[in-house]
C-alpha cells in the first residue's frame, strides 16, 4: 500500500507552481523586453543585406494569445521611395490551427497603409529594362534565400484567414514608361474566411469572401489620356473551389447607382474561363467620355442594362447576350443641342468573337440578330468651312491616316459584321448648313428605317427601306440595296421626296442662283445605281406653282435666268418637270455627286431658256398630278398623304351639308405587276426567316444573302412547283443569274386576279376612311366607301378618288 505524505506533496506542488510562474515571467519579460529589440535589429540587418530599409516604430507581442502588433512600419529601397508603410498592423494567430500543422490567422488588420506600385527603367547589364518596384523587391528576397533541394518533397502548407481588414488605405501607381500617375485613396478592404484549400482540405487555389470600398474614384486610362470618375465604387464577392481543377469567382461591382454582377468559372487544367455578367443601370457617361473624338463628348444621360455570357478559351474568346441602352443623350463639350440621342436601343442576340487561331482569315466577328432603336435624334451640321460635325469629331489628320492605313492592312485580321435586322423607329434628323447665308436648316421627322441582312462580306447586299416627314409637310421614301462592304461603290437606291415647300430651300437657292422663292412645292424622284464604283444617277425634279421673289442684293456668283426658265418650263398646270442624269466613277478624287447634279441643273437652266417651250416639254417629258396616292401594289399611304386625308376630315367637319364618298382605285397593269412582286417577295422573306411588320412597305430581298436564296427556293416550290424547281436547279448554273431567273419566274407565275385587285382597292378605301375619321368620329355616318374603280397610276402612285356631295 502506497502512503502519501501530504505535507511533502504540498511543498512540491508549490515549488512546481512557482517554477511555472517564474518561467512565464521570464518568457513574458523576454517577449516584451528583449524579443522586440532583437527582432527590430534582425529586420534592419536583413534589410541592409538585400538593399532595402525595413524599420518600424514599435512592436508589441502577446505570446500566449499569439498576437502581434506593429506600429509605424515602412519598407523602402535604399535611396528610393517607400514601397509600403502603415500606421498599425495587427496579426492574430489561432492555436487550434497551429496544433494540427496549419497556419491559421484569426485576424489581420491594417490601418492607414500606403502602397506604391512604380515601374521605372533600370540598367540590366548592357541594356536598360523596365521593372516594377515590387518585382525588384521579390528578386532581392529570392537571392537571399538558401538554395532549395530539388529532391526534397515539400508538402503544401494550408493557410487560412478568418478576417482581413484594411482601413483608410491609399495606392499610388506610377509608370515612367507611359507617363502614368494615378492615386487611389482612401479605400477599405475586407476579406472573410479566406483559405488556399477547398472544402475537402486539398490545397488547390483560394476561396473566401471579399469586400472592397474604394470610395470615389478617378482613373486615367493609359493610351487615350482620358479620365473616368465615379463617386462611389464598391467591389464584393467571393472565391470558391467547387471541385478539383475548378475555381469559382463571384465578382460584384457597384458603380454609383449601377451594378455589375458576374460569376466566373476557371478550369485550371484547360485554362478556359466561363462567365455570366448581369449589368443594371450602369451610367454611360464614363464610356462615352472614352470615345476617341477630337472634342470631348459628354453623356448627359444614358443607362446600360445587359445580360452577357463570356467564354475565354484557347481558340477564341466569345461574348454573347442582349444589351439595352436607355435614354441616351450625347453632346459635345460646350454645346447645348445634343449631338445624338435616343429613347431606347436594344441589341438582341449579340455575339462578339475574337479568334486566336493562327489563320488570319478568321479574324474577329460581330453578329447581331436584331438592332432596334426607338426615337433616335441625330444633329448633322456643316460648319462655315463645309466640314460636318462628325468629320470634325472623328477624322484624323491626313499625315496620321496614311501611316496607319499601311500598318492596319499588314497586321490586322479582318473584321466580320453580320446584322440580321436593323430597325429605327420614329426618329428625327436635324440638318443645318452654316456655310450658307442665311443658314440652311431642314428637319426629317417620323423617320423610320429598316435594314435586312447587313453584312460587310464582299458581294452581299442588304435590303434598305426608309421613310419620313421632311420640312413639316413633305415626305421621304427610300428603297434599295447596298453592299456594306463598300456601300459607296456598290448600291442601288430609289428615293422619292414629295410635297417639299420650296421656301425651305431658300438659303440654297439664294446662294446658288441669286434669287428668293416666295412659294412653291418640290417633288424629287432619285435613282442611283453604282457597281464597282461606276455610278449612274437619275434626278427627276418636279416643281409646282413656283413664285420667284426678289433678287439677292450684292450677289457675287453667276446669276441664273430663273425667271425666264420658269416661264419656259412651266406647263399649263404650273408644273416644271426636269430629269437630270449624272454618271461618273466614285473612286475619282474629284468626284462629287452633289457637284455633278448642281452643274447639270445649271446647264439645264442656262440652255433651256433659248429653246421653244413646246419642244422642251416634249424632250423633258414634263407633267405630274397632285392628290392622295397609294403605293403601287400595296395598301400603304405615305405620311404626307395620311396627313392630307386627316385634313380632308377636318374640312368636312366644318361643312355639315357635305358628304364624302371614297372610291378605292387600282391600276390593272401596274398594280397587277407590283402586287405579284409584293406577294412573291413577302413569301421569299418569310421563308427566309425575316419578320415583316404589317403596314410597312415590302422591301426587295437581297438575293446575295444565303438565307434569302433558301427562302427563294421554298417560295418557288410553293407557287411554281417542286418539279420545275428541280429542273431549274439542274439546268441553270448556281449564281446571281439563276437567282434572278427564279425570282422573275416566281413573280411571273403568280396570277393576280381582278378580284384581288378589287380587294386591294377596297382595302385602300378602308384605310383612307379610318384615317379621315381618326380625329373626327362624328363623320362615321357622313363618309362612305363606294365601288372600286380602275385608274391609271401616275408618277406619285395610284391616285385615290373621292367625290363630295352636297346634301
Amino acid at each position: 500500500m502506497i502512503h502519501l505524505n501530504l505535507p511533502v506533496l504540498k511543498v512540491w506542488c508549490l515549488r512546481l507552481v512557482g517554477l511555472c510562474l517564474v518561467l512565464v515571467t521570464l518568457f513574458w519579460a523576454s517577449a516584451h523586453l528583449f524579443v522586440p529589440g532583437f527582432v527590430k535589429k534582425s529586420v534592419a540587418e536583413y534589410g541592409d543585406k538585400i538593399g532595402y530599409d525595413i524599420a518600424y516604430r514599435d512592436l508589441s507581442l502577446s505570446p500566449l494569445r499569439l498576437r502581434v502588433e506593429i506600429e509605424g512600419l515602412h519598407l523602402a529601397k535604399n535611396g528610393g521611395n517607400n514601397l509600403l508603410q502603415f500606421q498599425k498592423l495587427l496579426v492574430s494567430l489561432k492555436w487550434t490551427k497551429l496544433v494540427i500543422g496549419e497556419i491559421g490567422f484569426d485576424e489581420i488588420a491594417v490601418q492607414d497603409p500606403k502602397l506604391l506600385v512604380e515601374k521605372r527603367v533600370v540598367k540590366g547589364g548592357s541594356a536598360e529594362i523596365a521593372l516594377w518596384n515590387w518585382q525588384e523587391f521579390i528578386r532581392a528576397v529570392e537571392k537571399s534565400l538558401p538554395p532549395s533541394d530539388p529532391k526534397e518533397v515539400k508538402k503544401p502548407t494550408k493557410i487560412s484567414i478568418d478576417e482581413l481588414v484594411v482601413n483608410s488605405a491609399s495606392l499610388s501607381l506610377i509608370d515612367a514608361t507611359s507617363n502614368l500617375q494615378e492615386q487611389l485613396k482612401p479605400f477599405s478592404m475586407k476579406l472573410l474566411k479566406v483559405a488556399n484549400y477547398d472544402k475537402n482540405g486539398v490545397v488547390s487555389g483560394a476561396r473566401g469572401q471579399y469586400d472592397f470600398n474604394l470610395g470615389s474614384l478617378q482613373l486615367l486610362i493609359p493610351g487615350v489620356n482620358k479620365t473616368i470618375a465615379f463617386n462611389r465604387v464598391t467591389i464584393t464577392g467571393g472565391l470558391d473551389n467547387p471541385s478539383p481543377g475548378a475555381l469559382g469567382l463571384q465578382f460584384d461591382l457597384q458603380l454609383d447607382q449601377g451594378s455589375l454582377r458576374s460569376h466566373w468559372d476557371l478550369n485550371t487544367i484547360s485554362k478556359a474561363i466561363d462567365g455570366k455578367i448581369n449589368i443594371e443601370n450602369i451610367s454611360l457617361a464614363p464610356i462615352v467620355s472614352m470615345l476617341p473624338a477630337n472634342k470631348e463628348l459628354i453623356a448627359q444621360s444614358g443607362l446600360m442594362n445587359a445580360n452577357l455570357t463570356v467564354k475565354l478559351g484557347a481558340d477564341a474568346d466569345v461574348i454573347s447576350g442582349d444589351v439595352h441602352l436607355l435614354d441616351v443623350v450625347v453632346t459635345e463639350k460646350g454645346e447645348n443641342p445634343p449631338l445624338i440621342l435616343w429613347k431606347a436601343a436594344e441589341l438582341r442576340q449579340l455575339e462578339y468573337k475574337l479568334s486566336k487561331s493562327a489563320n488570319q482569315s478568321s479574324g474577329t466577328g460581330l453578329t447581331i440578330d436584331e438592332l432596334l432603336v426607338d426615337r433616335p435624334v441625330l444633329r448633322f451640321e456643316m460648319n462655315e468651312e463645309g466640314l460636318s460635325n462628325f468629320r470634325r469629331l472623328f477624322s484624323k489628320p491626313q499625315s496620321d491616316k496614311t501611316g496607319q492605313a499601311v500598318a492596319t492592312e499588314s497586321t490586322n485580321a479582318p473584321f466580320h459584321l453580320d446584322m440580321r435586322s436593323v430597325n429605327l423607329k420614329d426618329g428625327e434628323v436635324l440638318f443645318s448648313d452654316l456655310a450658307m447665308r442665311p443658314n440652311f436648316k431642314v428637319d426629317i421627322k417620323k423617320f423610320n428605317a429598316t435594314l435586312l441582312g447587313v453584312s460587310n462580306t464582299p458581294g452581299r447586299f442588304a435590303s434598305v427601306a426608309m421613310d419620313g416627314v421632311v420640312a413639316g409637310s413633305g415626305s421621304m421614301r427610300t428603297k434599295g440595296q447596298a453592299s456594306f462592304d463598300d456601300p459607296r461603290r456598290n448600291h442601288d437606291f430609289a428615293m422619292s421626296f414629295r410635297n417639299l415647300p420650296l421656301t425651305t430651300f431658300n438659303p440654297a437657292v439664294m446662294n446658288f442662283a441669286g434669287y428668293q422663292i416666295t412659294s412653291g412645292r418640290l417633288n424629287l424622284n432619285l435613282n442611283y445605281r453604282a457597281k464597282d464604283g461606276e455610278l449612274n444617277g437619275s434626278n427627276q425634279i418636279i416643281i409646282k406653282k413656283v413664285e420667284l421673289g426678289d433678287e439677292v442684293p450684292d450677289f457675287k456668283g453667276k446669276k441664273l435666268p430663273l425667271g425666264l426658265a420658269i416661264a419656259l418650263l412651266e406647263d399649263a398646270d404650273d408644273t416644271i418637270d426636269v430629269t437630270v442624269r449624272i454618271s461618273g466613277n466614285v473612286d475619282s478624287p474629284e468626284f462629287s455627286a452633289s457637284s455633278l447634279v448642281l452643274q447639270a441643273i445649271t446647264n439645264v437652266l442656262t440652255n433651256v431658256a433659248t429653246a421653244p417651250f413646246r419642244a422642251l416639254a416634249s424632250i423633258l417629258g414634263m407633267g405630274g398630278n397632285e392628290g392622295v396616292n397609294a403605293v403601287p401594289g400595296e395598301a400603304v399611304f405615305l405620311p404626307a398623304d395620311q396627313d392630307r386625308l386627316e385634313k380632308f376630315g377636318d374640312y368636312l367637319v366644318k361643312r355639315p351639308n357635305a358628304n364624302l364618298e371614297i372610291m378605292g382605285t387600282y391600276d390593272p397593269i401596274q398594280d397587277k405587276q407590283e402586287l405579284a412582286r409584293v406577294i412573291a417577295d413577302t413569301a421569299i422573306l418569310k421563308e427566309a426567316g425575316f419578320k415583316l411588320a404589317a403596314g410597312d412597305p415590302v422591301p426587295v430581298p437581297s438575293l446575295s444573302d444565303p438565307r434569302v436564296q433558301s427562302g427563294l427556293r421554298a417560295a418557288y416550290a410553293q407557287y411554281v412547283g417542286r418539279i420545275k424547281l428541280g429542273q431549274r436547279l439542274l439546268a441553270l448554273p448556281d449564281g446571281e443569274v439563276r437567282n434572278q431567273q427564279l425570282r422573275t419566274e416566281l413573280i411571273a407565275d403568280i396570277d393576280v386576279s381582278d378580284a384581288q385587285l378589287k380587294e386591294l382597292a377596297k382595302t385602300r378605301a378602308t384605310i383612307a376612311y379610318e384615317l379621315m375619321i381618326k380625329a373626327n368620329p362624328v363623320l362615321k355616318d357622313r363618309i362612305a366607301t363606294g365601288n372600286v374603280k380602275s385608274v391609271e397610276a401616275g408618277k406619285e402612285g395610284v391616285p385615290l378618288e373621292v367625290e363630295i356631295r352636297i346634301k
